[in-house]
Protein backbone atom coordinates (compact mmCIF):
# COMPACT_ATOMS: atom_id res chain seq x y z
CA UNK A 1 0.00 0.00 0.00
CA UNK A 2 2.85 2.35 0.89
CA UNK A 3 4.56 1.82 -2.47
CA UNK A 4 1.31 2.51 -4.29
CA UNK A 5 0.94 5.80 -2.43
CA UNK A 6 4.54 6.71 -3.23
CA UNK A 7 4.03 5.87 -6.91
CA UNK A 8 0.83 7.91 -6.94
CA UNK A 9 2.70 10.88 -5.38
CA UNK A 10 5.42 10.68 -8.01
CA UNK A 11 2.84 10.47 -10.79
CA UNK A 12 1.01 13.51 -9.40
CA UNK A 13 4.25 15.49 -9.14
CA UNK A 14 5.15 14.60 -12.73
CA UNK A 15 1.68 15.62 -13.91
CA UNK A 16 1.94 18.97 -12.11
CA UNK A 17 5.42 19.55 -13.55
CA UNK A 18 4.07 18.92 -17.04
CA UNK A 19 1.25 21.39 -16.42
CA UNK A 20 3.74 24.01 -15.25
CA UNK A 21 5.84 23.45 -18.38
CA UNK A 22 2.74 23.90 -20.55
CA UNK A 23 1.77 27.12 -18.74
CA UNK A 24 5.30 28.47 -19.10
CA UNK A 25 5.29 27.68 -22.80
CA UNK A 26 2.08 29.66 -23.25
CA UNK A 27 3.39 32.42 -20.92
CA UNK A 28 0.51 31.83 -18.52
CA UNK A 29 2.61 32.67 -15.47
CA UNK A 30 -0.29 33.02 -13.03
CA UNK A 31 -1.44 29.44 -13.56
CA UNK A 32 2.16 28.25 -13.61
CA UNK A 33 2.73 29.76 -10.18
CA UNK A 34 -0.44 28.17 -8.76
CA UNK A 35 0.73 24.75 -9.89
CA UNK A 36 4.27 25.43 -8.60
CA UNK A 37 2.83 26.18 -5.15
CA UNK A 38 1.01 22.83 -5.25
CA UNK A 39 4.27 21.12 -6.10
CA UNK A 40 6.04 22.89 -3.20
CA UNK A 41 3.55 21.35 -0.77
CA UNK A 42 4.25 17.92 -2.25
CA UNK A 43 8.02 18.08 -2.78
CA UNK A 44 9.65 21.33 -1.70
CA UNK A 45 12.90 21.32 -3.71
CA UNK A 46 11.44 20.79 -7.23
CA UNK A 47 8.48 23.01 -6.34
CA UNK A 48 10.80 25.86 -5.39
CA UNK A 49 12.84 25.28 -8.55
CA UNK A 50 9.71 25.79 -10.63
CA UNK A 51 8.67 28.81 -8.55
CA UNK A 52 12.10 30.31 -9.19
CA UNK A 53 11.75 29.62 -12.92
CA UNK A 54 8.36 31.37 -13.04
CA UNK A 55 9.80 34.38 -11.21
CA UNK A 56 12.73 34.41 -13.63
CA UNK A 57 10.43 34.43 -16.64
CA UNK A 58 8.57 37.37 -15.02
CA UNK A 59 11.94 39.08 -14.42
CA UNK A 60 11.32 39.07 -10.66
CA UNK A 61 14.97 38.41 -9.97
CA UNK A 62 15.09 38.68 -6.16
CA UNK A 63 12.21 36.22 -5.78
CA UNK A 64 13.74 33.95 -8.41
CA UNK A 65 17.10 33.95 -6.63
CA UNK A 66 15.55 33.18 -3.22
CA UNK A 67 13.49 30.26 -4.52
CA UNK A 68 16.23 28.75 -6.66
CA UNK A 69 18.92 29.04 -3.99
CA UNK A 70 16.70 27.36 -1.37
CA UNK A 71 15.80 24.62 -3.84
CA UNK A 72 19.46 23.96 -4.62
CA UNK A 73 20.41 24.01 -0.92
CA UNK A 74 17.71 21.45 -0.15
CA UNK A 75 18.91 19.21 -2.95
CA UNK A 76 22.26 19.86 -4.71
CA UNK A 77 21.10 17.47 -7.44
CA UNK A 78 18.16 19.73 -8.25
CA UNK A 79 19.43 20.59 -11.71
CA UNK A 80 16.46 22.77 -12.68
CA UNK A 81 17.48 25.17 -9.91
CA UNK A 82 21.19 24.95 -10.76
CA UNK A 83 20.90 25.79 -14.45
CA UNK A 84 18.48 28.67 -13.87
CA UNK A 85 20.67 30.32 -11.26
CA UNK A 86 23.10 31.19 -14.08
CA UNK A 87 20.69 33.50 -15.99
CA UNK A 88 19.43 34.93 -12.68
CA UNK A 89 22.93 36.07 -11.72
CA UNK A 90 23.68 37.22 -15.26
CA UNK A 91 20.63 39.47 -15.11
CA UNK A 92 21.54 40.64 -11.62
CA UNK A 93 25.06 41.32 -12.94
CA UNK A 94 26.59 39.21 -10.19
CA UNK A 95 28.98 37.57 -12.60
CA UNK A 96 31.16 35.77 -10.05
CA UNK A 97 28.14 33.77 -8.87
CA UNK A 98 27.01 33.24 -12.46
CA UNK A 99 30.43 31.76 -13.25
CA UNK A 100 30.40 29.57 -10.12
CA UNK A 101 26.99 28.04 -10.86
CA UNK A 102 27.77 27.93 -14.57
CA UNK A 103 30.91 25.90 -13.95
CA UNK A 104 28.95 23.34 -11.93
CA UNK A 105 26.14 23.13 -14.49
CA UNK A 106 28.55 22.90 -17.44
CA UNK A 107 30.30 19.90 -15.86
CA UNK A 108 26.97 18.09 -15.70
CA UNK A 109 25.50 19.31 -19.02
CA UNK A 110 28.43 20.09 -21.37
CA UNK A 111 26.22 19.47 -24.41
CA UNK A 112 23.33 21.65 -23.22
CA UNK A 113 23.45 24.72 -25.49
CA UNK A 114 21.58 27.02 -23.13
CA UNK A 115 23.81 26.15 -20.17
CA UNK A 116 26.95 26.51 -22.28
CA UNK A 117 25.93 29.91 -23.72
CA UNK A 118 25.01 31.31 -20.31
CA UNK A 119 28.22 30.01 -18.76
CA UNK A 120 30.31 31.44 -21.61
CA UNK A 121 28.52 34.79 -21.26
CA UNK A 122 29.34 34.86 -17.54
CA UNK A 123 32.99 34.03 -18.23
CA UNK A 124 33.15 36.87 -20.74
CA UNK A 125 31.79 39.34 -18.20
CA UNK A 126 34.55 38.23 -15.82
CA UNK A 127 37.06 38.87 -18.65
CA UNK A 128 37.92 35.18 -18.99
CA UNK A 129 37.81 35.53 -22.73
CA UNK A 130 39.91 32.49 -23.66
CA UNK A 131 37.66 30.14 -21.69
CA UNK A 132 34.55 31.77 -23.10
CA UNK A 133 35.90 31.54 -26.64
CA UNK A 134 36.63 27.82 -26.24
CA UNK A 135 33.01 27.17 -25.24
CA UNK A 136 31.52 29.23 -28.06
CA UNK A 137 33.83 27.52 -30.56
CA UNK A 138 32.66 24.11 -29.32
CA UNK A 139 29.06 25.17 -30.04
CA UNK A 140 29.72 26.78 -33.42
CA UNK A 141 28.40 25.01 -36.49
CA UNK A 142 29.48 26.86 -39.63
CA UNK A 143 26.85 25.04 -41.72
CA UNK A 144 24.03 26.03 -39.40
CA UNK A 145 25.22 29.08 -37.43
CA UNK A 146 23.10 30.53 -34.65
CA UNK A 147 23.05 34.21 -33.77
CA UNK A 148 23.76 33.92 -30.01
CA UNK A 149 26.84 31.80 -30.70
CA UNK A 150 28.07 34.08 -33.47
CA UNK A 151 27.57 37.09 -31.20
CA UNK A 152 29.57 35.42 -28.45
CA UNK A 153 32.41 34.59 -30.81
CA UNK A 154 32.53 38.14 -32.20
CA UNK A 155 32.65 39.61 -28.69
CA UNK A 156 35.38 37.21 -27.57
CA UNK A 157 37.59 37.84 -30.59
CA UNK A 158 37.12 41.60 -30.21
CA UNK A 159 38.05 41.46 -26.53
CA UNK A 160 41.14 39.40 -27.34
CA UNK A 161 42.15 41.98 -30.01
CA UNK A 162 41.79 39.41 -32.80
CA UNK A 163 40.21 42.09 -34.96
CA UNK A 164 40.46 40.32 -38.31
CA UNK A 165 38.55 37.34 -36.97
CA UNK A 166 35.91 39.46 -35.24
CA UNK A 167 35.42 41.62 -38.35
CA UNK A 168 35.15 38.55 -40.57
CA UNK A 169 32.52 36.92 -38.35
CA UNK A 170 30.61 40.19 -37.94
CA UNK A 171 30.34 40.61 -41.72
CA UNK A 172 29.27 36.97 -42.04
CA UNK A 173 26.63 37.35 -39.31
CA UNK A 174 25.27 40.56 -40.85
CA UNK A 175 24.72 38.76 -44.16
CA UNK A 176 22.82 35.97 -42.40
CA UNK A 177 20.85 38.17 -39.99
CA UNK A 178 20.52 41.58 -41.69
CA UNK A 179 17.73 42.77 -39.38
CA UNK A 180 19.39 41.83 -36.10
CA UNK A 181 19.54 44.66 -33.57
CA UNK A 182 22.04 42.63 -31.57
CA UNK A 183 24.46 42.82 -34.50
CA UNK A 184 23.94 46.58 -34.81
CA UNK A 185 25.00 46.88 -31.18
CA UNK A 186 27.93 44.54 -31.73
CA UNK A 187 29.09 46.59 -34.71
CA UNK A 188 28.99 49.70 -32.54
CA UNK A 189 30.99 48.05 -29.75
CA UNK A 190 33.45 46.51 -32.22
CA UNK A 191 34.35 49.82 -33.84
CA UNK A 192 34.09 52.03 -30.73
CA UNK A 193 37.87 52.26 -30.37
CA UNK A 194 39.06 51.77 -33.96
CA UNK A 195 36.48 53.84 -35.80
CA UNK A 196 34.37 55.91 -33.37
CA UNK A 197 32.49 57.76 -36.12
CA UNK A 198 31.34 54.46 -37.62
CA UNK A 199 30.51 53.19 -34.14
CA UNK A 200 28.45 56.27 -33.26
CA UNK A 201 26.35 55.79 -36.39
CA UNK A 202 25.68 52.19 -35.34
CA UNK A 203 24.80 53.19 -31.79
CA UNK A 204 22.31 55.77 -33.05
CA UNK A 205 20.77 53.18 -35.35
CA UNK A 206 20.48 50.66 -32.54
CA UNK A 207 18.85 53.17 -30.20
CA UNK A 208 16.10 53.89 -32.71
CA UNK A 209 14.76 50.42 -31.96
CA UNK A 210 15.86 50.26 -28.33
CA UNK A 211 15.60 53.79 -26.96
CA UNK A 212 15.53 52.66 -23.31
CA UNK A 213 18.63 50.44 -23.53
CA UNK A 214 20.76 51.74 -20.66
CA UNK A 215 23.88 49.70 -21.48
CA UNK A 216 23.74 50.87 -25.09
CA UNK A 217 23.55 54.52 -24.03
CA UNK A 218 26.47 54.01 -21.63
CA UNK A 219 28.68 52.50 -24.34
CA UNK A 220 27.64 55.25 -26.75
CA UNK A 221 28.57 57.94 -24.22
CA UNK A 222 32.21 56.82 -24.28
CA UNK A 223 32.26 57.12 -28.06
CA UNK A 224 30.58 60.55 -27.95
CA UNK A 225 33.13 61.75 -25.40
CA UNK A 226 36.00 60.36 -27.47
CA UNK A 227 34.66 62.33 -30.44
CA UNK A 228 34.47 65.36 -28.11
CA UNK A 229 30.71 65.57 -28.41
CA UNK A 230 30.67 66.50 -24.75
CA UNK A 231 27.18 68.00 -24.58
CA UNK A 232 25.61 64.67 -25.60
CA UNK A 233 28.28 62.44 -24.10
CA UNK A 234 28.04 63.71 -20.52
CA UNK A 235 24.28 63.30 -20.56
CA UNK A 236 24.52 59.65 -21.66
CA UNK A 237 27.47 59.12 -19.31
CA UNK A 238 25.00 59.20 -16.41
CA UNK A 239 23.69 55.81 -17.58
CA UNK A 240 26.84 54.34 -16.06
CA UNK A 241 25.33 55.02 -12.63
CA UNK A 242 22.45 52.63 -13.25
CA UNK A 243 22.48 49.02 -11.99
CA UNK A 244 21.92 47.63 -15.49
CA UNK A 245 25.48 48.62 -16.37
CA UNK A 246 27.02 47.27 -13.16
CA UNK A 247 30.62 47.44 -12.05
CA UNK A 248 32.03 48.32 -15.47
CA UNK A 249 30.10 51.59 -15.30
CA UNK A 250 30.18 54.13 -12.48
CA UNK A 251 29.10 52.21 -9.36
CA UNK A 252 28.87 54.47 -6.32
CA UNK A 253 29.98 53.35 -2.84
CA UNK A 254 27.29 51.02 -1.47
CA UNK A 255 26.98 53.29 1.59
CA UNK A 256 25.09 55.72 -0.64
CA UNK A 257 22.57 53.24 -2.05
CA UNK A 258 19.76 54.69 0.07
CA UNK A 259 20.77 58.34 -0.23
CA UNK A 260 19.09 60.81 -2.56
CA UNK A 261 21.18 61.27 -5.72
CA UNK A 262 21.08 64.21 -8.13
CA UNK A 263 22.78 63.96 -11.52
CA UNK A 264 22.04 67.43 -12.91
CA UNK A 265 24.00 70.21 -11.16
CA UNK A 266 21.48 72.76 -12.38
CA UNK A 267 18.95 71.23 -9.98
CA UNK A 268 21.13 72.04 -6.97
CA UNK A 269 20.10 74.87 -4.66
CA UNK A 270 23.27 76.86 -3.80
CA UNK A 271 21.70 77.88 -0.50
CA UNK A 272 21.61 74.24 0.63
CA UNK A 273 24.47 71.91 1.42
CA UNK A 274 25.56 69.66 -1.43
CA UNK A 275 27.48 66.41 -0.93
CA UNK A 276 29.85 65.58 -3.80
CA UNK A 277 30.98 61.95 -3.91
CA UNK A 278 34.01 60.81 -5.89
CA UNK A 279 33.76 57.74 -8.11
CA UNK A 280 35.89 54.70 -8.83
CA UNK A 281 38.90 55.14 -11.07
CA UNK A 282 41.40 57.48 -9.49
CA UNK A 283 42.55 58.88 -12.84
CA UNK A 284 38.98 59.82 -13.70
CA UNK A 285 38.64 61.43 -10.27
CA UNK A 286 41.58 63.73 -10.94
CA UNK A 287 40.26 64.60 -14.40
CA UNK A 288 36.84 65.41 -12.97
CA UNK A 289 38.36 67.67 -10.31
CA UNK A 290 39.43 69.96 -13.14
CA UNK A 291 36.18 71.91 -12.82
CA UNK A 292 35.74 71.56 -9.06
CA UNK A 293 36.94 75.07 -8.23
CA UNK A 294 34.31 76.47 -10.58
CA UNK A 295 31.73 74.28 -8.88
CA UNK A 296 32.76 75.58 -5.43
CA UNK A 297 32.27 79.16 -6.56
CA UNK A 298 28.69 78.38 -7.60
CA UNK A 299 27.99 76.02 -4.68
CA UNK A 300 30.15 77.14 -1.73
CA UNK A 301 28.18 74.99 0.74
CA UNK A 302 29.81 71.79 -0.50
CA UNK A 303 30.97 68.72 1.37
CA UNK A 304 33.37 66.45 -0.51
CA UNK A 305 33.38 62.70 0.19
CA UNK A 306 36.51 60.87 -0.95
CA UNK A 307 38.76 57.96 -0.10
CA UNK A 308 41.26 58.51 2.72
CA UNK A 309 44.38 58.20 0.59
CA UNK A 310 43.36 61.31 -1.38
CA UNK A 311 42.59 63.40 1.71
CA UNK A 312 45.86 65.32 2.09
CA UNK A 313 46.07 66.15 -1.62
CA UNK A 314 42.48 67.34 -1.79
CA UNK A 315 42.60 69.34 1.43
CA UNK A 316 45.59 71.28 0.06
CA UNK A 317 44.10 71.74 -3.39
CA UNK A 318 40.55 72.69 -2.31
CA UNK A 319 41.10 74.20 1.12
CA UNK A 320 37.71 75.94 1.27
CA UNK A 321 35.79 72.67 0.97
CA UNK A 322 34.77 70.42 3.86
CA UNK A 323 36.26 66.98 3.34
CA UNK A 324 35.13 63.62 4.81
CA UNK A 325 35.83 59.91 4.10
CA UNK A 326 33.16 57.65 2.56
CA UNK A 327 31.81 56.42 5.90
CA UNK A 328 30.70 59.88 6.96
CA UNK A 329 28.66 60.54 3.82
CA UNK A 330 25.37 58.86 4.78
CA UNK A 331 25.64 60.29 8.32
CA UNK A 332 25.95 63.80 6.94
CA UNK A 333 23.15 63.20 4.46
CA UNK A 334 20.87 62.01 7.25
CA UNK A 335 21.73 64.71 9.77
CA UNK A 336 21.77 67.90 7.76
CA UNK A 337 18.20 68.97 7.07
CA UNK A 338 19.05 71.56 4.53
CA UNK A 339 20.80 69.38 1.91
CA UNK A 340 20.39 68.83 -1.80
CA UNK A 341 21.39 65.19 -1.44
CA UNK A 342 24.54 63.93 -3.12
CA UNK A 343 25.89 64.31 -6.65
CA UNK A 344 28.60 62.08 -8.18
CA UNK A 345 31.71 64.06 -9.13
CA UNK A 346 31.44 62.99 -12.78
CA UNK A 347 27.99 64.55 -13.05
CA UNK A 348 29.23 68.10 -12.63
CA UNK A 349 31.16 67.84 -15.90
CA UNK A 350 28.07 68.44 -18.02
CA UNK A 351 27.73 71.96 -16.61
CA UNK A 352 31.36 73.04 -16.68
CA UNK A 353 32.94 70.99 -19.50
CA UNK A 354 30.36 70.91 -22.35
CA UNK A 355 32.88 71.64 -25.12
CA UNK A 356 36.53 71.49 -26.15
CA UNK A 357 36.84 75.24 -25.55
CA UNK A 358 35.65 74.84 -21.97
CA UNK A 359 38.62 72.53 -21.38
CA UNK A 360 41.25 74.58 -23.21
CA UNK A 361 40.24 77.81 -21.48
CA UNK A 362 40.58 76.15 -18.05
CA UNK A 363 43.99 74.47 -18.14
CA UNK A 364 45.21 76.12 -14.95
CA UNK A 365 46.87 73.57 -12.61
CA UNK A 366 44.61 72.60 -9.73
CA UNK A 367 46.29 69.78 -7.77
CA UNK A 368 48.93 70.90 -5.27
CA UNK A 369 51.68 68.50 -4.14
CA UNK A 370 53.36 68.64 -0.74
CA UNK A 371 56.11 71.14 -1.56
CA UNK A 372 58.32 70.08 1.33
CA UNK A 373 58.24 66.43 0.27
CA UNK A 374 58.74 67.37 -3.38
CA UNK A 375 61.86 69.42 -2.62
CA UNK A 376 63.21 66.69 -0.30
CA UNK A 377 62.80 63.97 -2.92
CA UNK A 378 64.29 66.12 -5.66
CA UNK A 379 67.28 67.08 -3.53
CA UNK A 380 68.00 63.45 -2.61
CA UNK A 381 67.70 62.25 -6.21
CA UNK A 382 69.99 64.96 -7.53
CA UNK A 383 72.56 64.32 -4.80
CA UNK A 384 72.72 60.64 -5.74
CA UNK A 385 72.57 61.02 -9.52
CA UNK A 386 74.27 64.31 -10.29
CA UNK A 387 72.77 67.35 -11.89
CA UNK A 388 70.84 65.59 -14.63
CA UNK A 389 67.25 65.90 -15.81
CA UNK A 390 64.89 63.70 -13.79
CA UNK A 391 62.29 61.82 -15.83
CA UNK A 392 59.55 59.81 -14.13
CA UNK A 393 58.28 56.80 -16.07
CA UNK A 394 55.31 54.43 -15.91
CA UNK A 395 54.57 51.62 -18.37
CA UNK A 396 51.47 49.82 -17.04
CA UNK A 397 47.95 51.12 -16.56
CA UNK A 398 44.32 50.06 -16.31
CA UNK A 399 42.20 48.26 -13.73
CA UNK A 400 40.30 45.89 -16.03
CA UNK A 401 42.28 43.23 -17.87
CA UNK A 402 41.26 44.52 -21.28
CA UNK A 403 42.11 48.11 -20.31
CA UNK A 404 45.55 46.91 -19.22
CA UNK A 405 46.11 45.42 -22.66
CA UNK A 406 45.20 48.70 -24.37
CA UNK A 407 47.35 50.85 -22.11
CA UNK A 408 50.42 48.81 -21.19
CA UNK A 409 53.68 49.18 -23.13
CA UNK A 410 56.08 46.77 -21.45
CA UNK A 411 59.35 48.17 -20.11
CA UNK A 412 61.35 45.92 -22.45
CA UNK A 413 60.27 48.18 -25.32
CA UNK A 414 61.65 51.34 -23.67
CA UNK A 415 65.26 50.70 -24.66
CA UNK A 416 65.51 53.72 -26.97
CA UNK A 417 64.33 56.04 -24.20
CA UNK A 418 66.35 54.47 -21.37
CA UNK A 419 69.53 54.76 -23.47
CA UNK A 420 69.33 58.57 -23.32
CA UNK A 421 72.41 59.24 -21.17
CA UNK A 422 71.60 62.80 -20.14
CA UNK A 423 68.57 61.75 -18.12
CA UNK A 424 67.92 59.92 -14.88
CA UNK A 425 64.77 57.80 -15.12
CA UNK A 426 62.73 57.28 -11.95
CA UNK A 427 60.22 54.43 -11.79
CA UNK A 428 56.83 55.77 -10.73
CA UNK A 429 55.08 52.53 -11.63
CA UNK A 430 52.62 51.37 -8.97
CA UNK A 431 51.91 47.73 -8.23
CA UNK A 432 54.28 44.77 -8.35
CA UNK A 433 57.41 45.70 -10.35
CA UNK A 434 59.81 43.06 -8.97
CA UNK A 435 59.95 41.22 -12.31
CA UNK A 436 60.91 44.37 -14.22
CA UNK A 437 63.27 45.49 -11.46
CA UNK A 438 65.17 42.19 -11.46
CA UNK A 439 65.38 42.14 -15.24
CA UNK A 440 66.46 45.76 -15.70
CA UNK A 441 68.79 46.24 -12.77
CA UNK A 442 72.35 46.33 -14.06
CA UNK A 443 71.28 47.00 -17.64
CA UNK A 444 70.52 50.67 -17.10
CA UNK A 445 72.42 52.52 -14.41
CA UNK A 446 70.30 55.62 -15.04
CA UNK A 447 67.04 53.81 -14.12
CA UNK A 448 66.24 54.28 -10.43
CA UNK A 449 63.80 52.29 -8.30
CA UNK A 450 62.34 53.92 -5.20
CA UNK A 451 61.93 51.85 -2.04
CA UNK A 452 60.01 52.81 1.08
CA UNK A 453 56.93 54.37 -0.59
CA UNK A 454 53.75 52.41 -1.29
CA UNK A 455 52.69 54.09 -4.53
CA UNK A 456 49.11 52.87 -4.20
CA UNK A 457 48.46 53.58 -0.54
CA UNK A 458 50.64 56.67 -0.03
CA UNK A 459 49.40 58.76 -2.92
CA UNK A 460 50.64 61.98 -1.35
CA UNK A 461 54.27 60.81 -1.36
CA UNK A 462 53.95 59.25 -4.82
CA UNK A 463 52.49 62.50 -6.16
CA UNK A 464 55.27 64.54 -4.53
CA UNK A 465 57.93 62.20 -6.00
CA UNK A 466 56.38 62.54 -9.47
CA UNK A 467 56.37 66.33 -9.14
CA UNK A 468 60.04 66.22 -8.12
CA UNK A 469 60.82 65.08 -11.66
CA UNK A 470 61.38 67.53 -14.51
CA UNK A 471 59.02 65.64 -16.74
CA UNK A 472 57.08 62.38 -16.88
CA UNK A 473 56.92 59.85 -19.71
CA UNK A 474 54.05 57.44 -19.22
CA UNK A 475 51.32 55.34 -20.73
CA UNK A 476 47.73 56.39 -19.97
CA UNK A 477 47.37 55.86 -16.26
CA UNK A 478 46.45 57.82 -13.13
CA UNK A 479 49.98 59.22 -12.97
CA UNK A 480 49.39 61.26 -16.13
CA UNK A 481 46.31 62.88 -14.63
CA UNK A 482 48.02 63.68 -11.33
CA UNK A 483 51.10 65.35 -12.80
CA UNK A 484 49.08 66.91 -15.63
CA UNK A 485 46.75 68.49 -13.04
CA UNK A 486 49.85 69.86 -11.25
CA UNK A 487 51.02 71.52 -14.48
CA UNK A 488 54.02 69.24 -15.02
CA UNK A 489 55.38 68.39 -18.45
CA UNK A 490 54.21 64.96 -19.66
CA UNK A 491 54.90 62.79 -22.68
CA UNK A 492 51.88 60.50 -22.98
CA UNK A 493 52.39 57.22 -24.87
CA UNK A 494 49.29 55.67 -26.43
CA UNK A 495 49.16 52.23 -28.02
CA UNK A 496 47.23 51.53 -31.22
CA UNK A 497 44.67 49.45 -29.30
CA UNK A 498 42.63 52.37 -28.01
CA UNK A 499 42.77 54.99 -25.30
CA UNK A 500 40.53 56.76 -22.76
CA UNK A 501 38.13 59.26 -24.28
CA UNK A 502 39.82 62.38 -22.92
CA UNK A 503 42.83 61.92 -25.21
CA UNK A 504 40.62 62.21 -28.30
CA UNK A 505 41.53 60.78 -31.70
CA UNK A 506 44.25 62.80 -33.40
CA UNK A 507 45.19 65.58 -30.99
CA UNK A 508 48.89 66.08 -30.30
CA UNK A 509 48.19 68.07 -27.15
CA UNK A 510 45.79 67.15 -24.35
CA UNK A 511 42.80 69.46 -24.04
CA UNK A 512 42.35 68.98 -20.26
CA UNK A 513 45.92 69.78 -19.17
CA UNK A 514 48.27 72.52 -20.30
CA UNK A 515 51.49 70.57 -20.92
CA UNK A 516 50.77 67.02 -22.05
CA UNK A 517 52.16 65.98 -25.44
CA UNK A 518 50.44 62.93 -26.93
CA UNK A 519 52.48 60.34 -28.84
CA UNK A 520 50.20 57.93 -30.71
CA UNK A 521 51.43 54.63 -32.05
CA UNK A 522 49.80 53.66 -35.34
CA UNK A 523 49.39 50.08 -36.64
CA UNK A 524 51.83 50.53 -39.52
CA UNK A 525 54.65 51.53 -37.15
CA UNK A 526 56.51 48.86 -35.14
CA UNK A 527 56.78 49.24 -31.40
CA UNK A 528 60.54 49.73 -31.70
CA UNK A 529 60.10 52.49 -34.30
CA UNK A 530 57.52 54.17 -32.08
CA UNK A 531 59.84 54.31 -29.08
CA UNK A 532 62.75 55.54 -31.20
CA UNK A 533 60.55 58.38 -32.42
CA UNK A 534 59.58 59.34 -28.86
CA UNK A 535 63.21 59.13 -27.71
CA UNK A 536 64.32 61.43 -30.52
CA UNK A 537 61.69 64.01 -29.63
CA UNK A 538 62.74 63.97 -25.98
CA UNK A 539 66.42 64.17 -26.89
CA UNK A 540 66.03 67.16 -29.18
CA UNK A 541 63.55 69.05 -27.07
CA UNK A 542 64.75 71.69 -24.65
CA UNK A 543 63.10 71.40 -21.27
Amino acid sequence: MKNKKTDKGIEDAIAISQQIDAHLKSENYGEAMIEAEKLVSMNRSPGLAYKGLVHLRKNELDFAEAALVESYQLNPKQHLALVNLIPVYLKKRDFKKAVAFGEEAYKIFPKNESVAINYAAALMQEQKYDQSLAIFNSLYDEKSPKLPILSGLISCYRSLFQTEKSDELLAFAERLFPDSQELVRLRADTFAERDPKNALSSFEKALKNSSDNVALKWNMSLVQLRLHKFDQGWSNYDNGLKPEVGKIGRPMPTLFNKSYMITDPNELDPMKWTIVVVEQGIGDQVLFFGCFREFLIDYPKTILISEKRMRSILSRSFSSCLLYPYGFGPLIDGNIRNTNGFIPLGCIQKKYRPSVDSYISNQTPYLIPDQEKTEKYRSKLLQKTGNKQLVGISWKGGYWERAQKTKTLELDYWESILQLKDYIFVSLQYGDVEREKNRMQGRYENLKWIDGIDFKADLDSWFALACACDRVVSVSTALVHFVGAAGKKVDLLLSDRGAPFIWGLEEKKAIAYRDITIHRKTPEVTIQEFFKSVANRIKHETL
